[in-house]
């Protein structure tokens, strides 16, 4: 992330009396997990403990590598549909989706064809839209749920899609409101606006704060916690996950994967996240190194 976006993310806190309508997915607490766990920390530099990491995957049959996509593998840029994979990333990928070792799944606030689309790796796995498209198990969202999601949308459509820099996504079950090219007084006002207009149906949608960007979904959409407790599931018993993302919609796997390795793009004091990586190009050399240990 540069500095311009850094500093209009800092000028965009939420303030108290606004958490209620923009939550922070860290918030839903898994109900089976004991509160001193769960305590947000000071992550640690993820190379300076490799040792660590490589005993946990040392000895398991078969590890889960979960991986946000914007601000993870690409940078954030100031239109998410100009975003590029570098081929050198889509090869990497597509060897250790390859892996007899390795489930490798892509977890993200896009859809699963955007995903598939830019990627072009067949055999990994894709889960869209904060955990509501799944292959197979796509999240069906109520007719009720679906009729206030188009209102709100309408309504976010007529007062902030106006807005210089501004631009709201449809994204089906749920639509996006983009600020990364908009100033910080205006993605300001567009805030407030937003609070506003979604507050009267928070019993049904809540607003996601992620990077230069907001979420409104249904509650009926669990999230990315939700998601790869899902998915761990399936996979045999005592799985060590590899989980990596870079903002506050990833906040939510990284406290279902208590115990497991977690790891937030970009250093970040209050993370549940045990390490951190200073950015994507860190997350590279990662999975390169990864991929080295595994061979």
């Amino acid at each position: 992330m540069n500095r311009t976006h850094a500093a209009a993310r800092q000028s965009l806190l939420i303030a108290p009396e606004e958490t209620r309508a923009i939550e922070h997915p860290d918030a839903r607490r898994p109900p089976d997990k004991a509160k001193d766990d769960l305590i947000a920390h000071s992550s640690g530099y993820l190379f300076r403990s490799w040792g660590e990491i490589v005993a946990r995957i040392g000895e398991a049959e078969i590890c889960a590598l979960l991986l946000d996509f914007d601000g993870t593998l690409v940078k954030l840029q100031k239109r998410p549909w100009d975003v590029r994979v570098p081929q050198r990333t889509k090869r990497l990928l597509e060897r250790l989706a390859g892996h007899p070792k390795l489930f490798v799944a892509i977890v993200s606030g896009r859809r699963c064809q955007d995903l598939q689309t830019r990627i072009g790796v067949e055999i990994l796995h894709f889960i869209g839209l904060h955990g509501a498209e799944v292959k197979g198990k796509d999240t069906r969202i109520s007719f009720a749920a679906a009729k206030c999601l188009a209102r709100a949308e309408r309504a976010v459509r007529a007062r902030i899609d106006a807005m210089r820099g501004m631009r709201v996504e449809n994204k089906g079950k749920s639509f996006a409101v983009h600020y990364r090219e908009a100033s910080a007084t205006t993605a300001r006002a567009a805030k407030a606006c937003l609070l506003d207009l979604v507050a009267p149906l928070k019993h049904t949608l809540r607003v996601l704060d992620g990077a230069m960007v907001w979420e409104v979904l249904p509650n009926e959409i669990r999230g990315k916690g939700g998601a790869v407790r899902d998915l761990l599931r399936e996979l045999p018993h005592g799985t060590p996950a590899i989980y990596i993302g870079d903002d506050g919609t990833d906040e939510s796997a990284f406290r279902a994967l208590n115990g497991q390795i977690t790891i937030r793009v970009g250093k970040a004091p209050n993370s549940h996240a045990k390490y951190y990586l200073r950015n994507p190009s860190d997350v590279i050399r990662f999975l390169a190194r990864l991929e080295k240990e595994i061979a």
